[in-house]
């Protein structure tokens, strides 16, 4: 145990100045399943800390509707008040597969920005009783397990909670 300790000290015993390279923002992620309040207080989240905001989403064949919406309910508005508006990223999947997109496309994203963050902001839903989840899709920690297993130390997950009411 002790012996474990030491190699983890090591590794991570500060090994240069804070500020020796530049800070940027990082390029945020945000995976949503469709325009919802959840998603709406993920996306706003993330536009606080960056400016270069993709929005991720899964559609299996023949559904269109989320790039419509998406039009008229951001980049609209976000263009009438001079705002940045998130890239959107149309990811197909014929199989109805949600979490190997996204993780491929986020591991793409890392590889193609060697020195910067990479944050995925994950909107989720808190249940006010335990058993309530099982109601609910698991993406987002099914999503985040992944990122912590596959990725590298410039992936950041952000949990965005939307808090249910009884």
């Amino acid at each position: 145990v002790h012996t474990h300790y030491v190699k983890v000290q090591r590794q991570i015993a500060v090994k240069e100045s804070l500020f020796l390279r530049p800070l940027h923002p990082p390029i945020v992620v945000v995976p949503v399943d469709g325009w919802t309040s959840v998603s709406q207080k993920a996306v706003r989240f993330a536009l606080s800390i960056s400016r270069e905001v993709q929005v991720v989403h899964v559609e299996a064949e023949g559904a269109d509707g989320f790039a419509r919406d998406w039009v008229e309910e951001v980049e609209r508005p976000a263009r009438t008040l001079s705002l940045p508006v998130p890239e959107l990223v149309i990811l197909p999947s014929p199989y109805r597969f949600v979490i190997q997109p996204i993780l491929e496309h986020v591991l793409a994203v890392e590889r193609q920005h060697e020195n910067r963050i990479v944050a995925v902001v994950i909107p989720n839903l808190v249940e006010r009783r335990w058993y309530h989840a099982f109601l609910h899709n698991q993406h987002g920690k099914l999503l985040a397990a992944l990122l912590l297993i596959k990725g590298d130390r410039r992936i950041v997950i952000v949990n965005v909670p939307w808090y249910l009411d009884e």
